[in-house]
């Protein structure tokens, strides 16, 4: 017959071994922490007076942090975050054959506020979150346009906004420390302003989506 202590040791065993399990209580309260990102993209600009279309490609670093909170309940956990980035995405192009077009793109900062859901697992043998997340972006960038060949110093401001979406892992190399890596992408939706002062009146739009790649350090509080 099978002892107590036989059968505590196999119990044990395997809430040890099954996934999930012994990181049911891993991912309560409040955490923070810092990211480093690469972020590549499309931003399409046309122009009212029937210069050529052009597509300018930006990417860039994202370097920031975040902070949340999550709720669990046996391997699900939910929650919300907050994050907040200076931007190095920006990118050019230059339409010289027949009609000529040049436009310019510079983001300066870009935030989010998103809901995430996610399953409490293992991975290597340490706690591990699955999770998705979902929200609303805000960034800022400014545009610059006109004739290709000459300075781009005509064009505006813009603080553009969207939806964001993404997928993630936060991996439990110490108790209250985990590595997360996370894809998202955000379509932060069309710009659209005048070439002043070179070229009044002349309106350049820009679609702006964005797809992006964030490496960060989790702390727990």
């Amino acid at each position: 017959m099978m002892t107590y202590s036989a059968k505590a040791a196999l119990v044990a065993t395997a809430l040890v071994t099954m996934p999930g399990l012994a990181a049911a209580q891993d991912w309560d309260g409040l955490y923070g922490g810092l990211t480093l990102g690469y972020a590549a993209g499309d931003a399409d600009h046309s122009f009212s007076n029937g210069a050529p279309d052009g597509n300018s490609e930006p990417d860039g670093a994202l370097l920031g942090g975040f902070l949340g909170f999550g709720y669990q309940n046996g391997n699900t956990v939910w929650g919300g975050e907050i994050d907040l980035e200076t931007s190095d995405f920006s990118g050019s192009f230059a339409e010289t054959s027949g009609s000529t077009s040049a436009g310019q793109i510079d983001g300066e900062w870009q935030g989010s506020i998103r809901a995430v859901l996610g399953y409490a697992s293992q991975l290597g043998g340490r706690p591990a979150l699955f999770y998705g997340t979902v929200g609303y972006a805000v960034g800022e960038f400014d545009f610059r346009g006109g004739p290709a060949g000459s300075p781009l110093d005509d064009g505006y401001d813009e603080r553009m906004e969207g939806p964001t979406a993404g997928v993630g892992l936060d991996w439990r190399f110490a108790p209250q420390a985990a590595l997360r890596a996370e894809y998202r992408y955000t379509d932060f939706g069309e710009a659209k302003g005048d070439l002043e002062p070179g070229f009044p009146g002349v309106e350049m739009p820009v679609d702006v989506t964005q797809n992006a790649i964030r490496i960060s350090v989790r702390f727990d509080f």
